[in-house]
């Protein structure tokens, strides 16, 4: 099966009803190149599937990075039967893509849709038993959600559902299922979470517009959950997601189900990826303030590096030794398109005038002047030295054709 095929909308994604009547004419064009770019992806990242020439199964695939790749199928010629790309069966086994599925009673083997199949003992989901579940009563309501007479499943695992005939998928504002569900007893969040005691008539979903929030969040009126876990302290009224697994109430602001210490998120301006401000300090990812950084002059780098007037971080680990007037990050270099091109400055090795740093700690002896990383035709991928010796990767022709032309008689 293709992955493209398997594609749905995702959770939390706004409807095509709210497009407007302006819009229909681009999203007319839309379609076309849309579709001539699901045919293209049918051909380079799909599988080709099974072949069977009498005499060995081979099973095929072929996409845009690796080409062609195919492995022997430890199956029957005479007995083998294809039954869709990626499940197959012989007198003796069921495989998919290729690979025997142990346990699998082949005689009643057979494929259901979006990737699920059943013996007369079990339930697979893409080739994976699914523990516990009963073949005979299996549905099937999307790629993700299933049931039997005993309960749901989210992903082939388990909800562990009270009551079946309550239990029942929450919606968001837009309509589209979320990742929380209820029946007359509990919450569920649908990695098999269950959430005893809640209040059934105000148990939600909290909003939240994917892909900037994540959607993990829940309350009624008296808690508020991330993934199954109760916030303590948190506020239901007030609570509602505003960043990706960041809460915010009346009282403060929460990382995942951790209360932090900012009052106020919204007040917050990012520095990089990695660091916030609120004007008074510099704080984390995970809003713990960065000991020694001077507001005023706190500047991202690039990438994982930060400085002030007088320190260097590495994320949040303070770089001792680093001097930050003349710090950069070690250039890096590839010769992927035949010639040599930089590719700007590294995330974990970075050097000032006297050291070179791997993170927050200096590499003894490493030469400051001439330390690079470069990506060489014969290396061993990345490959970092400097004048003196290999750090990374293999010592290669490419590479002592580069020295010796950068520094003459040294490599001789």
């Amino acid at each position: 099966m293709c992955w493209f095929c398997s594609l749905q909308q995702p959770q939390g994604a706004k409807s095509v009803a709210h497009i407007n009547l302006k819009s229909l004419q681009a999203m007319k064009k839309s379609i076309v190149l849309i579709a001539v770019t699901f045919v293209l992806l049918t051909f380079v990242s799909c599988s080709i599937g099974y072949k069977n020439d009498g005499k060995e199964v081979t099973w095929h695939t072929w996409n845009e990075g690796s080409g062609h790749n195919s492995q022997k199928v430890d199956a029957d010629p005479e007995t083998f039967e294809i039954l869709n790309d990626d499940y197959g069966r012989d007198k003796t086994y069921a495989f998919y893509r290729g690979d025997i599925i142990r346990g699998a009673d082949c005689q009643s083997f057979r494929v259901l849709e979006k990737g699920f199949a059943v013996d007369k003992f079990n339930v697979y989901d893409e080739g994976v038993l699914m523990k516990g579940a009963d073949p005979t009563s299996f549905k099937i309501h999307s790629y993700e959600l299933t049931e039997d007479k005993k309960d749901f499943y989210n992903n082939g695992k388990a909800l562990n559902v009270r009551d079946k005939s309550s239990f029942e998928i929450l919606k968001d504002k837009s309509g589209e299922n979320t990742s929380w569900g209820k029946d007359k007893n509990n919450g569920y969040y649908l990695n098999g979470t269950v959430i005893p005691n809640i209040d059934y008539a105000t148990f939600h979903p909290i909003d939240a517009e994917r892909p900037i929030q994540s959607g993990c969040y829940a309350a009624d009126k008296y808690r508020v959950f991330f993934m199954g876990k109760e916030i303590p302290e948190a506020d239901p009224a007030t609570f509602k997601e505003v960043d990706f697994y960041i809460g915010q109430d009346k009282h403060r602001a929460y990382q995942r189900e951790m209360p932090t210490q900012i009052k106020d998120y919204t007040k917050l301006s990012q520095i990089g990826r990695l660091m916030y401000s609120d004007g008074i300090n510099i704080y984390d990812l995970d809003f713990h303030i960065l000991q020694d950084a001077d507001v005023a002059t706190f500047e991202h780098i690039s990438d994982n590096w930060y400085k002030d007037e007088s320190h260097v971080w590495w994320s949040n680990k303070l770089v001792n030794g680093a001097d930050p007037k003349t710090f950069r990050p070690v250039p890096v270099s590839s010769y992927y398109s035949g010639n040599k091109g930089t590719m700007g400055g590294d995330f974990n090795y970075g050097k000032d005038d006297k050291h070179v740093f791997w993170n927050d700690s200096i590499i003894p002896g490493a030469d400051a002047a001439s330390f690079e990383k470069v990506d060489f035709p014969d290396g061993d991928s990345w490959t970092v030295f400097d004048r003196n010796r290999v750090y990374k990767g293999k010592d290669s022709p490419k590479l002592r054709e580069y020295l010796k032309k950068k520094y003459g008689k040294l490599y001789e």
